[in-house]
């Protein structure tokens, strides 16, 4: 993990959660580490919010057809 800050404290922090390299609070300098290939592709970096912008054409097409299925043709009948 890599923690940037302009005013904090920068960091390098391994998946174990030790500090590999910092910055102190208000020193200005940088950090050269290198970074582990990723792990494998997750099914949201490969198709981003697309399931739920789908999900939410379906449901509002059930909605609008749902809509005028309900509706009331005329008066109802008294006798």
């Amino acid at each position: 993990m890599l923690r940037a800050a302009n005013t904090g404290v920068s960091a390098v922090i391994d998946g174990a959660g030790r500090v590999l390299q910092s910055l102190p609070l208000g020193e200005a300098g940088y950090l050269d580490a290198r970074l582990p290939p990723p792990l494998r592709v997750t099914p949201y970096s490969r198709m981003g919010d697309l399931p739920a912008l789908g999900l939410l054409f379906v449901l509002a097409i059930a909605a609008f057809l749902r809509r005028g299925r309900n509706s009331i043709d005329g008066p109802a009948a008294t006798t």
